[in-house]
């Protein structure tokens, strides 16, 4: 097979195709370039400039007249292997390692390509077909499994009758289904119910009188109530307030019991979504919902209700006018039909055993590292549509698993014949920007009984490190991983903050949920984290290969420690601190957390990014967020849960700590993704 060939010349070549190449080496930077026909302009700078240059800045160039590599040599081989690995899978042949593309499988090959050059073990085992036709378990590296993939349609249609009229309507043209659709086909008189708006100020509400919507389909506007410039009467700040959501107005009428739902742009809204249709084909995750939800072009819709005598722009006056009951369409009839099908995405964890030695090779260390991103852009960023490489999210994790296996591999040769030591298990998990789904798939179907599992050390983002400073999360689920992690920190180089607590945000999560003592180790948030800017130029090699030594060393101490690891049960809050996701979110606030490992009370902002809500509100880097709304806000789920309960336009008092002295700064709360 070529396959040594292929991933050591892509490896090659993806060095030397860099047009310039920075590498941060915590003291100083030194940037190569190349013009376009390969030629390095370093050395014409040399001679054109040599009559002022010193001894030391002519050794310097002329060891830059030569292979890239030789730029990385003072850094050492960990440097140089961890540098190639980061640059290779953040390429864009890699597609951002989004699982169901083909450069996340190009990711796990790679993965599996160094895990066997090295000599381990396949960590899994898979079925394959014997020469009989029977079935058998054979050794395997990859350890797959299914996530949700896109939606995929599989009928959309729609009929409408009128005494006067009807017909069918084309789909993606007069209408579509949206997200939050579910499947089934229904059929019922047309009902319009407005903004289909429980409450709003001065009483307003759409459901005067609590009408009975029994077997009907309702039709409704987005948005809410509007002045005659077709901007929210409720909303003085943003564009619309939070009673503009579409998820309480879906509620709102199939607890009534609709059997349907159709959403229709209100005519002359000042929002830049009105000529357009919403659909679920935009969305990678959706079709979940109890009734079939469809949103009608304008043109569509005003067919129908100029069927009945009524037309939008008058249907929209009443709307905006005062609170009213539902409004009969009267002789207009609708059939539904729509069959979403949730299509399903193989993918891979990827893994390889350093077998142990002696009384301890049945016990194990995990050392991990999640290799997927979020590709385009199809979920949790700010960015869709364009390619994120990941390079510190998490290329640079990836890298320092395979790194620390070379090293750890090597440290076990050097072991005496006598002697004993855990077993470790390097892997690759996929699907962690997904909700853990990787990491959460291993503790489920552990390759051996978790109960054999001492610890697992986990590498999320170790690549802007800055001022020899990481954080480590999860020293409170081991009893003796503290000492284990000061004692090693002393020749370690860096400076690390050590937090009890395990967080939720990376697949450490899924090992100490199971009674697993777990660590995270992490160098920070960034303006780039989930954006097209992670990319490897960014990335400090050298702070990087000292927390992979760091790692290293802590899973050797564990790993030839008899008694190993002992779990300690977490004391649970009766409210969960990891809070919601993002995709449930529909507001952003623009900051970068501080220090994640941070125990003090409140959010310190780490970084604001531009064009954003904190930025217009002039929140700062070294702010610490204290307040929200009047409530205390303890960690970083705390101001999730506060996200997740608004909607673009809401205005968010935050009370702020900066340079020692509260002060309160209202912030008006833009949309991350629309989703009004």
């Amino acid at each position: 097979m070529n396959r040594t060939h292929r991933f050591g010349g892509f490896t090659t070549a993806a060095l030397l195709a860099l047009s310039s190449l920075t590498v941060v080496t915590g003291c100083a930077t030194v940037s190569v370039s190349t013009s376009e026909n390969g030629s390095r302009d370093a050395g014409a700078a040399s001679e054109s400039h040599s009559n002022r240059l010193t001894k030391s800045t002519r050794s310097s160039l002329a060891r830059l007249d030569s292979p890239v590599a030789a730029v990385l040599d003072e850094l050492g081989d960990d440097a140089k292997a961890f540098h190639a690995h980061v640059v290779t899978l953040s390429n864009p042949f890699f597609e951002g390692r989004a699982p169901g593309s083909r450069g996340v499988e190009s990711a796990a090959e790679y993965i599996e390509f160094y895990l066997n050059d090295m000599g381990l073990e396949p960590a899994f085992e898979a079925l394959a077909v014997a020469a009989d036709g029977s079935e058998v378990l054979i050794p395997s590296y990859r350890q797959t499994f299914t996530v949700p993939g896109d939606v995929q349609v599989n009928e959309a249609a729609f009929t409408w009758r009128a005494p006067d009229g009807g017909g069918f309507l084309t789909a993606e043209t007069d209408f579509d289904p949206v997200p939050f659709t579910g499947s089934g086909e229904v059929s019922g008189d047309v009902v319009f119910v407005g903004y289909a708006i429980e409450s709003g100020p001065d009483d307003y509400t759409s459901f005067e009188g609590d009408p009975d919507l029994t077997g009907k389909i309702a039709m409704m506007y987005r948005f809410e109530p509007m002045n005659e410039d077709g901007k929210s009467q409720w909303s003085t700040r943003g564009r619309w307030s939070n009673r503009a959501g579409l998820t309480p107005k879906i509620r709102s009428v199939t607890d009534r019991g609709a059997v349907g739902v159709i959403f229709v742009n209100p005519p002359g809204a000042d929002d830049p979504r009105v000529g357009e249709l919403m659909s679920i084909r935009d969305s990678r995750f959706g079709g979940q919902g109890d009734v079939p939800v469809v949103m009608l072009s304008q043109e569509a819709a005003e067919r129908m209700v100029g069927a009945a005598g009524a037309s939008l722009k008058s249907l929209r006056t009443a709307a905006d006018k005062a609170s009213h009951g539902a409004i009969e369409l009267d002789g207009v009839t609708a059939t539904v039909a729509i069959d979403i099908e949730r299509l399903e995405i193989a993918t891979d964890n990827v893994g390889g055993i350093l077998p142990g030695k002696g009384a301890l090779r049945n016990s194990y260390v995990v050392i991990g590292a999640h290799y997927d991103h979020v590709g385009y852009g199809e979920y949790g960023t700010r960015a869709p549509g364009r390619l994120h490489p990941g390079a510190d999210d998490n290329a640079s994790g990836t890298a320092g698993i395979l790194v620390a296996a070379q090293k750890l591999s090597a440290m076990y040769k050097a072991l005496p014949e006598d002697a004993d030591a855990r077993s470790i298990i390097f892997v690759g998990f996929t699907a962690e920007e997904m909700g853990l789904l990787g990491s959460r798939h291993f503790v489920d179907e552990p390759p051996v009984a978790l109960s054999q599992i001492t610890a697992m050390l986990n590498m999320d983002m170790i690549g802007r490190v800055r001022d020899d400073s990481i954080e480590v999360l999860g020293v409170g689920t081991g009893k003796e991983l503290e000492s284990i992690l000061n004692k090693e920190m002393k020749n370690s180089g860096l400076k690390a903050k050590l937090s009890m607590l395990p967080g939720g945000r990376s697949d450490h999560a899924s090992f100490s949920d199971e009674g697993v003592p777990a660590l995270a180790f992490f160098s920070g948030l960034h303006e780039d984290y989930h954006a097209p800017g992670d990319v490897a130029s960014k990335v400090s090699h050298k702070g990087a290969v000292k927390v992979v030594n760091f790692v290293s060393a802590v899973a050797y101490d564990i790993a030839t420690t008899p008694g190993g690891v002992t779990f300690v049960e977490e004391e649970k809050d009766e409210e969960p601190s990891q809070g919601p996701r993002m995709a449930s979110m529909s507001v952003r606030l623009g900051i970068a957390p501080g220090n994640y490992a941070d125990d003090q009370p409140g959010v310190a902002v780490g970084g604001v990014s531009e064009g954003t809500s904190a930025a217009k509100a002039g929140l700062k880097e070294g702010d610490r967020i204290i307040k929200w709304n009047g409530e205390e806000l303890l960690d970083i789920g705390g101001m999730m849960r506060q996200l997740a309960t608004h909607k673009p336009g809401d205005v968010a008092r935050l009370v702020v700590v900066r340079d020692g002295q509260e002060m309160t700064i209202d912030v008006t709360l833009q949309a991350r993704e629309g989703a009004n």
